[in-house]
């Protein structure tokens, strides 16, 4: 006999679906840090066309007011070619490859490990708060009383309080999730991820205590500045550059449908990129009160590690072995392939320019600048890409077939970060040589000038 569904008693009812305010299915905290990431790359975009025309014209944007408040005093307002490129740079890396990076960890741990995510809830928490402090840190940026003065430091110290929460959930859904793994040794990525995470938290806090015992005991300027040198080099090559190979080990096996071609050879990377980056860190101390000694080990540091990138690269080149084919188009593997392409590239000019000849020659010029973009904008940035093309259609559950966008992107990226970069690395030498000539030493990079 038909049951009519309007005599139906309540408890008979199917249980409506309720709306969660911090969902936690799986993959939802990875899709939505992904989702985010896309968002702030298309504002770093923005930021950085502005940046690169204010380059050329200066004159064009010079606003700056201040305003008497009762409580804070004079508070300075000011949009310039300084601080438009100091908000390019951290939208770059804290917006975009930050939460790029944190979709990254989350979609690949669980798939490494066969165990779910734990705290998905946590970590989907952790993006909002992450975000909150990014957006806050960024208005800020524009607003020179309450802001630091050091590359990538530039935040008040309550959103890095923020930044640092966010940072410490994603680090306890990791650390949570890989200690439930069965495996007694974690495939090479997780170990990337692992130090990665570890190092970009300590980093972040040393310069957040910097800038606060700045604030609070007015420490002396040069230690501060040196501080904010080190801190920058850290994240970069720890956190930005740690977590495109941690991917990049990841997606060439999945995209080829061919095993590592040698774990020995992956490990070994890690081991020497674990023991250089730090140390590299070092060269970034250049002031007359550091030991030459000190900043010599951390350049030659910067050297060898030409060494563990060489290893990355000819491990998972070897691994593409047979599957060439695939790079021809605009997929997964042609952005891992650009990434490793871009990874040697940077590597190979940071050792260029940690010799004591040509550093001398291009100190305070724009060559500085050019490694990092095409370490952000290349290695990491197309790292990214590839982990996007191989996890979107995982994550929406739908096929996602490669159409003329793919091969925009692709093409427009490259020749975007390729020329920024290079453009930027030869505005030094020249710019090198004509003080070397005797030219005054007037422009040089904007971005180290704040």
């Amino acid at each position: 006999m038909a049951v009519n569904p309007k005599k139906l008693r309540p408890y008979d009812e199917p249980p409506r679906k309720r709306f969660s305010l911090i969902p936690s299915a799986p993959d939802s905290a990875a899709g939505a840090f992904l989702v985010v990431s896309m968002l702030w790359l298309v504002v770093a975009t923005g930021i950085g066309a502005l940046g690169a025309l204010l380059l050329a014209m200066p004159e064009l944007l010079q606003l700056a007011f201040e305003n008497q408040f009762p409580v804070v005093g004079t508070v300075k307002f000011e949009i310039s070619a300084a601080t438009v490129n100091s908000g390019f740079m951290n939208a770059l890396v804290y917006g975009w490859l930050s939460n790029a990076a944190f979709a990254t960890i989350l979609f690949i741990v669980p798939r490494i490990t066969g165990v779910r995510l734990k705290m998905e809830g946590t970590a989907w928490g952790a993006m909002w708060i992450w975000n909150l402090g990014v957006a806050g840190g960024m208005a800020a940026v524009y607003v020179p009383t309450f802001s630091g003065t050091g590359p990538l430091a530039e935040f008040p110290t309550a959103f890095d309080g923020l930044l640092l929460l966010g940072l410490l959930m994603v680090n306890g859904a990791f650390w949570l999730t890989l200690l439930a793994s069965p495996q007694r040794l974690p495939y090479v990525s997780l170990w990337f991820f692992g130090l990665a995470l570890l190092a970009f938290m300590g980093a972040y806090a040393l310069g957040a205590a910097a800038q606060a015992g700045d604030w609070l005991i007015n420490l002396d300027d040069t230690v501060v500045a040196l501080v904010y040198a080190f801190v920058a080099r850290l994240i970069l090559i720890f956190w930005v550059i740690g977590v495109a190979l941690g991917s990049l080990f990841y997606v060439v096996p999945r995209a080829t449908f061919n095993a590592l071609a040698s774990g020995g050879m992956a490990f070994a990377s890690w081991v020497l990129w674990a023991g250089l980056s730090g140390v590299s860190a070092l060269g970034a101390l250049v002031d007359p009160s550091v030991p030459y000694v000190v900043t010599s080990i951390g350049n030659t540091a910067t050297i060898l590690l030409l060494a563990p990138i060489l290893l990355a690269v000819a491990t998972l080149a070897m691994t593409i072995s047979g599957r060439w084919s695939l790079t021809l188009g605009a997929g997964t593997l042609a952005f891992a392939l650009l990434s490793m392409t871009f990874l040697l590239s940077t590597t190979v000019l940071e050792g260029i320019g940690a010799l004591a000849t040509v550093q001398a020659a291009v100190r305070g010029t724009e060559w500085a600048t050019g490694p990092i973009i095409l370490a952000t904008l290349g290695a990491a940035t197309f790292a990214h890409f590839a982990l996007a093309d191989h996890a979107a259609p995982r994550l929406l559950r739908r096929d996602w077939g490669d159409t003329i966008l793919t091969d925009v992107q692709l093409w427009a990226s490259f020749v975007g970060a390729a020329v920024a970069g290079l453009s930027l690395v030869a505005a030094g030498i020249v710019h090198g040589s004509l003080i070397s000539d005797g030219a005054p030493p007037t422009g040089g990079s904007r971005s180290a000038s704040r």
